[in-house]
């Protein structure tokens, strides 16, 4: 894997939204033009929930995000190790809420500090705040820091459609900004899936279809947060190289749902893999990911507090 696709893998990174909005109080049917709460289609049993994203017009959707990775990769007898850690600030605002709940938000990168380290090269270091200049590496950056970068609609129950603004990297963890939530109301331990075709691109310039499926299940609910754990299954046969490409696909994690609140206020996914036989049977790659993402505003957040 060359030292282009390392630099892909980072800068999709720092421009990958997971935004969900603060901790503001929901607006009141009076305000949303609605005279009374909907009927719902059947009565909520006892121990379940259902599971809808709620938002407000005018809120600013405030994500602070970490993510590290770490890449050992031995091709040709040749050892190479690559480290990247990035902070950014996501912001997600509520231009529009149909009378469905369908919302409408401007995403935008607010700031971003990066950091590459690479056997035989200098350490790259990038921060938007301090830095006039964008390093060479990282140059997909350039006019898209503190801009807005897509118009994304979100439906009650997770259905997500965007309409970029200006072209960037967005990569798998932007689309955890939500997940789909079931139809009916669900307990601890429920399941629910959804089927996924992702769309790998061959080197003859045609496009492999790869069969998967994402599966969510309700871990817990405590404290009027609902835990769902998320993982992504794979299903149609991969060689080495083409699993080299899917790596960011083999995420899993958990996602902390504010039921009062309606939206997420805690992102985590991690990928472990390891891939053999890319080229030949002694080449191989380690790939180890991990993004934690947080909204909650809280000073003693490990996340928000230090952002």
């Amino acid at each position: 894997m060359n030292r282009r696709h390392f630099l892909f893998l980072l800068c999709a990174a720092g421009l990958n939204g997971c935004g969900s909005p603060r901790s503001d109080s929901l607006p009141s049917f009076s305000e949303t033009g609605l005279e009374t709460e909907p009927v719902l289609p059947f009565d909520i049993p006892d121990g379940q929930t259902l599971l809808r994203y709620q938002f407000k017009k005018g809120e600013e959707l405030h994500w602070n995000v970490q993510h590290t990775l770490k890449m050992r990769n031995i091709i040709g007898g040749m050892e190479e190790n690559i480290e990247t850690r990035s902070r950014a600030v996501k912001i997600w605002k509520t231009l529009d809420v149909d009378a469905n709940g369908a919302a409408t938000f401007e995403y935008r990168v607010e700031d971003i500090d990066m950091h590459q380290a690479q056997t035989g090269h200098d350490d790259i270091l990038y921060n938007s705040c301090r830095d006039k200049q964008i390093p060479a590496e990282f140059s997909n950056l350039q006019g898209k820091i503190g801009v807005p970068l897509a118009h994304i609609k979100i439906e009650p129950q997770g259905q997500t459609t965007r309409k970029p603004i200006r072209e960037y990297a967005g990569s798998i963890s932007e689309n955890r900004i939500v997940i789909p939530l079931p139809d009916e109301p669900v307990g601890t331990g429920s399941r629910w899936s959804e089927p996924n075709q992702i769309e790998l691109p061959q080197s003859n310039r045609t496009v492999k279809k790869i069969r998967a499926r994402d599966e969510f299940a309700l871990e817990s609910i405590h404290s009027g947060l609902a835990t769902i754990r998320f993982s992504t299954l794979i299903f149609t046969p991969l060689t080495p190289q083409e699993e080299s490409q899917l790596l960011d696909h083999f995420m899993q994690g958990t996602m902390e749902l504010d039921l009062q609140a309606g939206y997420f206020i805690r992102h985590q996914a991690t990928a472990d893999r390891l891939v053999v036989g890319i080229q030949d049977a002694s080449d191989s790659i380690r790939y180890l990911s991990r993004t934690t993402s947080c909204c909650c505003g809280r000073r003693a957040c490990e996340i928000c507090g230090i952002a």
